[in-house]
C-alpha cells in the first residue's frame, strides 16, 4: 500500500473558518462572563464597595483570551 493511499481524506480536511471563529467568539462570551460574574462574587465575599475584583479578572480573562486568539489565528 501506498503512502498516499493510506491517507484518510477526513483527517486532511479543515474546520470551516465560520464554525472555527463563531465557537470563538462564544469562547471569548464565556470568558467575560466567567471573569466579571467570579470577580463579582469574590468582591462580595472580601467584602469590596466597588467592583475592583470583577473588572480586574474581567480584563485579565480577556487579556487571556486575546493571547490565544493571535495564537490560534496565526496557526493557519
Amino acid at each position: 500500500m501506498s503512502k498516499k493511499q493510506s491517507d484518510d481524506p477526513i483527517k486532511k480536511r479543515r474546520i470551516n473558518p465560520a464554525i472555527k471563529y463563531s465557537g470563538m467568539a462564544g469562547q471569548m462570551a464565556g470568558a467575560a462572563a466567567v471573569g466579571y460574574f467570579g470577580g463579582g462574587w469574590l468582591d462580595n465575599y472580601f467584602g469590596f464597595e466597588k467592583p475592583i475584583l470583577a473588572v480586574t479578572l474581567l480584563l485579565l480573562f480577556l487579556t487571556a483570551f486575546m493571547i490565544k486568539l493571535v495564537k490560534d489565528v496565526s496557526q493557519d
